[in-house]
């Protein structure tokens, strides 16, 4: 199956609100801040026409901007940053400098500034901010987790969207009560939703690697028409970039099978292996210093664990799944000899695997002081063996099958500054999202008989029980849907 949202006609829309003055500040499609505010003199008199240039220390990124009648300025799509500086000049006055601030997404910073003459004032005076108060104007509530939230609190399987239970009104991906496919999920202000199940692209543990991940936020009660796909709330994330420094980091967890106990929680003997591994790196830096940055991040996990079908062994095993032995073995010969079940073993403890993997580019070009472009690549795959069953109280091993879960996102994004009053960010998405899921290897590729039989009678401590045995295929495989999103955000 394929699905495609993107027509002709709304590409024209977009173009007409671009090219004919629609003018708007969609703060929650953008990721990126704003600073604004107004500068006065000491009298409190407005002062036309001074100039103000914003930069990103880390990486050189520059935006400028000229105060209007009123003396107010507003610098729109500002990247964020850890590190941004604020000069202000006016002929006849002082300069003034303010360093050290930190712009997260959304932020709107109110910052007013105050100038003196320059026969008061004849060097530049300097400004540190030791703490900055964000005005924040939005429709709805939030929740942002920060990198430095994401490096000091524990996350069980490297997934960002597990510390989505710090905000309130969270319960997993589950916001304000509704089902989770009412969550919308952004990654840079473009869609990370999976069109399949509504929930992230990848079904794999993780659908981008932590490392990449500069913050998100939990948003809910939005009520702007940009967030209309999001019944339950947004969970945004924006990604890391290069800066002048070349950074890098590397990780390695390993839970050896050798370190795990050799009984399993019943306090049989463990057969097959039960370890996992994570790993990753992250490297970022100038290619072109104040002008080029590169960041990249890989993460892997490989996860072996066994799979236990009706694996009796003791009188406990067949009280726990309502079978005796004798039950088992006969059903077993009736499904070799009648339906052709294979001979190789159905019921018992088997080896699986899982492997996960993300990999993410991103390079910001400062091309002129008037446009940076942005182009990020996030490519994920996770091969879950055996990981599709169906619903019957026991499923032999045959009726398991594997999935491919694989999604790829390709992002540009053109920043311009059409003028000191007046920012454009353009950007443009493909999203390329396969689930594939195909029946175990010991079964037809197509159509395959599926056979469940109820009320399977054993004897057992005196009791007669029954449960359910499945064999043959299941519901849910073979299944394969592939989707091609393409999107399109303008915001002036």
């Amino acid at each position: 199956m394929r699905s495609k949202t993107f027509t002709h006609y709304q590409v024209g829309i977009l173009f007409l609100f671009l090219f004919f003055g629609f003018k708007t500040q969609t703060y929650s499609q953008a990721t990126n801040a704003s600073i604004s505010g107004q500068v006065k003199d000491e009298n409190g008199e407005p002062l036309i026409g001074a100039a103000l240039l914003i930069k990103n220390e880390l990486t050189g990124f520059t935006a400028s901007a000229i105060t209007n009648l009123t003396g107010n300025y507003t610098v729109n799509q500002l990247p964020l940053a850890n590190d941004y500086s604020v000069t202000c000049t006016y002929m006849g006055y002082g300069t003034k400098v303010f360093t050290g601030y930190a712009v997260s997404q959304g932020d709107r910073i109110k910052l007013d500034i105050v100038l003196s003459e320059e026969a008061q004032s004849l060097s530049e005076v300097s400004v540190v901010a030791n703490s900055l108060s964000n005005s924040i104007d939005r429709f709805g509530s939030s929740t942002a987790v920060t990198a430095k939230d994401m490096a000091t609190l524990p996350v069980n399987g490297r997934n960002f969207n597990s510390l989505v239970d710090l905000s309130p009104v969270s319960n997993g991906s589950n916001l304000l009560g509704q089902l989770y496919s009412s969550t919308n999920y952004t990654i840079d202000g473009m869609t990370n939703r999976s069109p399949l199940s509504s929930g992230s692209t990848n079904r794999g543990p993780f659908s981008i690697s932590m490392e990449a991940i500069r913050e998100f936020e939990v948003s809910t009660n939005d009520y702007d028409v940009t967030n209309g796909r999001s019944g339950g709330g947004i969970i945004s994330a924006v990604t890391k970039t290069g800066t002048n420094t070349v950074h890098g980091s590397a990780f390695l967890f390993n839970r050896a099978d050798w370190l795990s106990s050799k009984y399993d929680t019943r306090g049989n003997v463990r057969e097959d292996e039960f370890a996992i591994q994570q790993y990753g790196f992250t490297l970022g830096g100038p290619i072109i210093k104040d002008k080029l940055h590169f960041f990249l991040a890989y993460d892997g996990q490989r996860d072996a664990r066994p799979l236990y079908i009706a694996d009796i062994r003791t009188p406990e095993d067949e009280n726990r799944y309502n079978l005796s032995q004798e039950s088992l073995d006969r059903y077993l010969q009736i499904a070799r000899n009648e339906y052709g079940v294979a001979e190789s073993p159905q019921t018992g403890s088997f080896d699986k695997k899982r492997y996960s993997h993300t990999a993410f580019a991103r390079i910001d070009y400062q091309i002129n002081k008037s446009n940076l472009l942005t182009i990020r690549n996030n490519f994920s795959r996770d091969l879950n063996s055996q990981g599709v069953s169906d619903n019957s109280s026991i499923n032999l091993y045959e009726v398991y099958g594997d999935h491919l879960s694989t999604a790829n996102s390709l992002m540009a994004s053109l920043r311009t500054e059409i003028s000191n009053k007046l920012t454009n960010e353009l950007k443009l998405q493909y999203l390329y999202t396969l689930d594939d899921g195909s029946p175990n290897a010991q079964l037809p590729s197509s159509n395959i008989p599926r056979a469940i039989v109820q009320r399977v009678e054993s004897e057992v401590d005196g009791r007669n029980v029954n449960t359910t045995i499945q064999l043959g295929g299941q519901r849910y495989l073979p299944e394969r849907f592939e989707s091609n999103v393409y999107q399109l955000v303008n915001n002036l």
